[in-house]
């Protein structure tokens, strides 16, 4: 018969779709330039998704005998160029996998278009032209060219589904509740930030906050899984983030953020249109907005119950308490406390609340980033049967929460293995854990479609370096990057003598201690703790050790290590979190901040280890002796530069603003960057005369930049880290189960 071995006219995969007979690939409608060879590749890897490809065969395909060329390095190109098209990786392929001296594979899932989405019309609506398009009357020439397609796509997809189950079937999990998902692909690729997905009740739409280039402030937007761009629901200059579905998906609610310590939560209608405001909560809306950073509270931010009566939200109720869980009247914006955290810890955040709305689980603080998930029985008035129960004790850092489908258990972002990676726990089965390998590393906010046959995460891409600025006002002598590498590197500090710098890089797979030459050559990994965070590193004042901040004993404490490398000694062993460490003058003290007395305070103790004595009376964070001893500069969590005699004396405010924690003391003043968020493209560099009190400009340097600073003991430079590229997708797994 004609046509019974024809193939689809389009080919998708992830948010690709590809015309085998016109050539042409396109990513989410937009065609994507790519030249012949590698479209040529990625059509043989597509006849035969899940099979190995051998580079034989792709040589004879591409070079018909009597053609000779240098095919080893003809076919790498290729598939180079091909991967590049593809925004696809090597080492965690997404869609082309190398199998060494074998050849390729095709690992994604392949379909042929079996829904198309209505047009957009001038509506005044923009997302209700997103509907599903209804079904036409069928045909019986039609029925049988579907049952064709449907039967070659079925034999594809069933070798496909056997190679991955070989591929993808964990080693060594037991029973695991992963039904052989397919590996993560872009479910969005827009430049910016992309966070906080929601699923829809019938999975088929994600409502997420996008940064996007040029607007400067996150918005809630809504897409369609699979191709079709993102449609704008809100147009906030202020900040809108932290989306959840109504259960009937009639409705969306979000934060706004007010001001830095404050949100309204807002509901919409789903398709756009009025929103109506329905009460206002305290919450710390720095890092929510900055989702470049590492978040205080980790999202869902927001939970709506299933009866629509009610949702659940964190509050801060003042600032500097710990966060709660609230529930909030639909109807009414009236507020009632869940939990009451201990005040020693930031609080409770991850609003994760089952399918049938009997338990809440979140995630809750116990230092500075490592959290817990709890869970608490719920009344049909979403109010606790009880107190909440302590489920995990990682003490790590946890990103994002969501239920399976099923409610039997929790999938969840941690560092629980040193580095960031998709978990699951099973309830039925307690202390039962379950990696996902399919989502790769650094997977963040994650959402799980009602029906489960998604997983939806937002993942950062994120490289930091460290750059050098000129102080001394020659032309062409201004900032320029000198420590760089794929991944992070920042906290940098000098040397006393100005020839070495310490800083702080997950270069080698998570965060350790580093040094390198003055020009950032010969970079040397100083200490080795392997899947726990070392950074914040501080040399004394003879050069001979470096203080840092570790969480090797499953909180943060002060570890000091000989600057030629050895073993750290700790130096703090309360169970308070305790970091950003800085010497004293005369080498005898190292002062750090400590939570133990509840609220962040400066101590300090022996650099040789001993007892440890309190500083500041009223709240202190990140602190600096000044050159001379005399004084010591710290701030605080409600913002400004501090200064206390260290002889005795009442603490005064100095500035009453500065850019995060970016403050230097040296012998001509004290050096800062001024109040800014880091969000300009331009930040001012300044320096304050404490006799004089005269503050003036020195330099302006590209923002946005980190939260520290340091001035070389010359004062001809001085070394701040930025991002060099920075953004997140949506990345969505299929056959999630």
């Amino acid at each position: 018969m004609p046509g019974t071995d024809q193939q689809p006219s389009i080919l998708q995969f992830g948010v690709f779709e590809l015309n085998p007979h016109t050539r042409e690939l396109r990513k989410q409608g937009l065609k994507i330039k790519i030249q012949d060879q590698p479209l040529q590749i990625l059509t043989i890897l597509l006849e035969r998704p899940g099979q190995v490809i051998t580079r034989e065969e792709i040589q004879k395909r591409l070079w018909p005998d009597g053609i000779y060329v240098d095919f080893d390095n003809a076919i790498n190109s290729s598939i180079r160029k091909l991967r590049e098209a593809l925004s696809d990786s090597p080492t965690n392929p997404r869609f082309v996998e190398t199998l060494s001296r074998r050849g390729y594979r095709f690992v994604a899932s392949v379909s042929a278009p079996v829904a198309t989405v209505s047009a957009p019309t001038e509506s005044s609506n923009p997302l209700a032209s997103q509907a599903l398009a209804p079904p036409a009357a069928d045909s019986g020439q039609g029925k049988r060219q579907r049952h064709t397609l449907w039967v070659s796509f079925a034999i594809a997809a069933a070798a496909f589904l056997i190679a991955s189950a070989i591929r993808f079937w964990p080693v060594g999990w037991g029973n695991s509740s992963f039904s052989n998902p397919l590996p993560a692909v872009p479910l969005t690729g827009n430049p910016g930030y992309e966070a906080f997905p929601t699923f829809s009740p019938e999975g088929a739409r994600v409502a997420f906050a996008w940064d996007e280039v040029g607007k400067h402030a996150l918005n809630i937007y809504v897409k369609l899984i699979g191709s079709g761009d993102p449609v704008r629901l809100t147009r906030s200059s202020n900040g809108d983030f932290g989306p959840a579905w109504s259960p009937d998906g009639h409705s969306i609610a979000f934060l706004r953020a007010r001001d830095p310590f404050h949100a309204t939560i807002v509901i919409v209608p789903s398709i756009g249109g009025v929103e109506r405001e329905l009460t206002d909560i305290g919450f710390d809306n720095h890092s929510a907005l900055q989702v470049w950073k590492s978040l205080q509270v980790p999202p869902p931010f927001l939970a709506w119950s299933g009866n629509g009566k009610w949702l659940l939200a964190i509050e801060q109720r003042a600032h500097g308490e710990t966060n709660s869980v609230v529930r909030v009247s639909v109807e009414t914006g009236e507020k009632r406390a869940l939990t009451l955290p201990p005040k020693h810890v930031v609080g409770d955040g991850g609003l994760a609340l089952s399918p049938d709305s009997g338990k809440l689980a979140f995630a809750r603080n116990v230092g500075a980033f490592e959290r817990d998930i709890y869970l608490i029985l719920l009344s049909p008035d979403m109010l606790p049967k009880g107190e909440p129960k302590r489920i995990t004790f990682d003490r790590k850092e946890i990103d994002g929460l969501a239920w399976t489908a099923d409610g039997h258990r929790l999938v969840f972002s941690s560092r629980r293995s040193g580095r960031r990676e998709l978990w699951e726990l099973s309830l039925t089965s307690p202390n039962t854990y379950a990696r996902l390998p399919a989502a790769g590393d650094d997977p963040l906010d994650v959402a799980i479609s009602s029906e489960g046959m998604h997983l939806v995460y937002s993942h950062q891409v994120l490289d930091w370096d460290i750059w050098r600025l000129s102080l001394n006002g020659k032309a062409g002598e201004q900032a320029q990057s000198i420590i760089s590498s794929t991944r992070l590197e920042y906290h940098p500090t000098y040397s006393p003598d100005g020839k070495r710098i310490a800083f702080e890089s997950n270069r080698s797979g998570n965060e350790e201690i580093w040094t390198s030459a003055a020009d950032g050559s010969n970079a040397i990994q100083l200490t080795t703790f392997r899947n726990l965070w070392a950074g914040s590193p501080r040399w004394s004042p003879d050069g001979r050790k470096i203080a840092f901040d570790a969480d090797a004993a499953g909180n943060w404490d002060i570890y000091v290590i000989s600057s030629q490398g050895g073993e750290p000694a700790r130096l703090t062993t309360n169970r308070a979190e305790e970091f950003r460490p800085s010497w004293s003058g005369d080498g005898k003290w190292i002062y750090y901040c400590s939570s133990r007395s509840g609220h962040a305070q400066v101590w300090k103790v022996p650099a040789g280890g001993g007892k440890e004595a309190q500083v500041t009376p009223n709240g202190g964070r990140i602190a600096f002796e000044s050159s001379d001893g005399e004084d010591l500069y710290y701030t605080k969590d409600e913002g400004g530069l501090w200064k206390m005699p260290l002889r005795g004396g009442s603490e005064t405010k100095v500035l009453d603003s500065i850019n995060q924690q970016n403050f230097a003391p040296t012998k001509h003043g004290v050096y800062f960057l001024e109040d800014s968020a880091g969000l300009q493209n331009a930040l001012s560099l300044r320096l304050l005369e404490p006799k004089t009190h005269v503050i003036r400009t020195i330099a302006k340097l590209p923002g946005p930049v980190g939260d520290e600073i340091c001035v070389s003991p010359d004062e001809q430079s001085m070394l701040f880290y930025k991002p060099s590229r920075e953004g997140s997708e949506l990345m969505i797994i299929e056959n999630f189960r």
